[in-house]
């Protein structure tokens, strides 16, 4: 990504000044011209799938061994009181 230029486009001309007001519309536009284009890049990212099918069935494959090991089972049984106190406070609380 690139970043915002610091300056302006009258840096380094001595007879341009910009007001105020002036200023505030340029970087009005400067911010709107980043937004849409960011907006772009939201809209590409959204609209190609981040994994393959083949690439999906690895990771859920991946996911099942993780949750099948012994490390995985060892820290499900020590989270479970902080994990069970939280759906007795979620539905004491609302």
């Amino acid at each position: 990504m690139s970043a915002v230029p610091e300056s302006n486009w009258s840096a380094g001309r001595p007879d341009t000044g910009l007001t105020p007001e002036e200023r505030a519309a340029e970087q009005h536009l400067e911010l709107l011209d980043r937004v849409i284009g960011l907006e772009q890049q939201v809209a590409e990212l959204q609209s190609t799938g981040l994994l393959g099918p083949s690439e999906t069935i690895a990771v859920e494959r991946n996911l099942a061994a993780m949750r099948s090991s012994m490390t995985w089972r060892a820290g499900r049984l020590v989270t479970l009181p902080i994990r069970a106190a939280k759906v007795v406070k979620r539905r004491i609380l609302g």
